[in-house]
């Protein structure tokens, strides 16, 4: 790792909510007054580094609050962090409101920036 490298961890990577968020969950086991934003940067730094179970407790969050606007960014993030469990709870929930998710403007973002993940999850309507 680039940290033993070195000899000192970088985190300059995550604003100083994110942070402080990580290390009192780690202290505490505790997640206070977690919105959407703060949690989608607390499973990247708990990705990061490791922290399962936060990385489990943000997921569950993100899953419980999605809404046919935030699924792509949600989609986006379980696939750039190859969480394949949270991946497939996003999909099945874009296609359980495709007519809506698909109209959207973040779902046309994703077909221009992410044109293979959109295909993807919209082939899983022919696989069931």
């Amino acid at each position: 790792m680039k940290e033993k490298i070195k000899g000192s961890v970088d985190i300059v990577d995550f604003d100083n909510d994110t942070i402080r968020r990580m290390l009192l969950y780690m202290y505490t086991d505790s997640l206070e007054d977690l919105q959407w934003k703060s949690a989608l940067r607390l499973y990247e730094a708990a990705d990061k580094y490791q922290i399962l179970s936060l990385m489990e407790k943000c997921s569950a969050f993100l899953e419980d609050h999605l809404t046919s606007i935030n699924a792509c960014d949600a989609l986006v993030l379980a696939d750039r962090h190859q969480d394949n469990s949270f991946k497939e709870v996003v999909q099945n929930y874009i296609l359980d409101r495709n007519e809506y998710v698909f109209c959207s403007e973040e779902w046309k973002t994703l077909l221009e920036n992410n044109f293979k993940l959109a295909a993807e999850t919209m082939h899983k309507v022919w696989k069931k």
